[in-house]
């Protein structure tokens, strides 16, 4: 198994929050009663371990989602990347875990949830792979909706050369051929009005190998 790989595994003799039942939410224990599908999931955290800001020891952040009753709880490297299952809405895991952040660590960090079989069909459809571009110069970010027409088509490729940029399903496929620190392109939060995340494509990959 890969050292950046840790699973968290719930012992037997853990303290439950109270509410829970055996250390899963009383909604997710009536969901499963309901018959519903606890499926894989990707959690993507914005901003937290880059410099001394926001810093989150992974240990601590798969211990809070394993108390929040999420069953499969593993962390890919230091920068927030979560898989997990659960059966509730994409939508409603981001606010029920950006608001476990909050009470757990006193910040405010963005949680973009994604399922894992919608993940990895947008790792698998990057254009810039089948152009055979290599794999250092790719990254992919993460939107939390899709931008209107108007703001994709206000963006200029032309400006942002030789950087490129193609518009997926809530993402973007990014090609930068002078590494991040010789980014040419936008702030996609500003330009775009939504939130974005974005990790590299050796991240990207390793988050959809291990959904799979």
């Amino acid at each position: 198994m890969d050292p950046e790989i840790v699973v968290l595994q719930a012992g037997l003799d853990q303290q439950h929050a109270p509410g829970r039942i055996g250390a899963q939410p009383v909604r997710e224990q009536a969901a499963s009663r309901a018959g519903a599908v606890s499926t894989t999931r990707v959690a993507l955290l914005r901003g937290i371990n880059v410099g001394k800001a926001k810093r989150i020891a992974m240990a601590d952040l798969r211990a809070m989602m394993e108390s929040r009753g999420y069953a499969g709880v593993r962390t890919l490297g230091q920068s927030g990347n979560v898989l997990f299952t659960a059966t509730h809405p994409d939508a409603a895991l981001e606010q029920e875990i950006t608001a476990s952040i909050k009470t757990t660590f006193g910040m405010q960090v963005a949680v973009l949830v994604r399922t894992g079989a919608a993940f990895s069909a947008a790792v698998n459809r990057n254009p810039f792979v089948a152009r055979g571009v290599p794999a250092t110069e790719l990254h992919v970010c993460f939107l939390s909706a899709t931008p209107s027409a108007a703001m994709i088509k206000a963006i200029d490729p032309d400006d942002c050369a030789p950087d490129e940029f193609v518009f997926g399903d809530r993402l973007i496929y990014i090609r930068l051929p002078n590494g991040v620190m010789g980014s040419t392109l936008p702030d996609w939060d500003r330009v775009l009005g939504v939130r974005a995340t974005q990790r590299n494509w050796n991240t990207t990959t390793k988050l959809r190998d291990l959904i799979a």
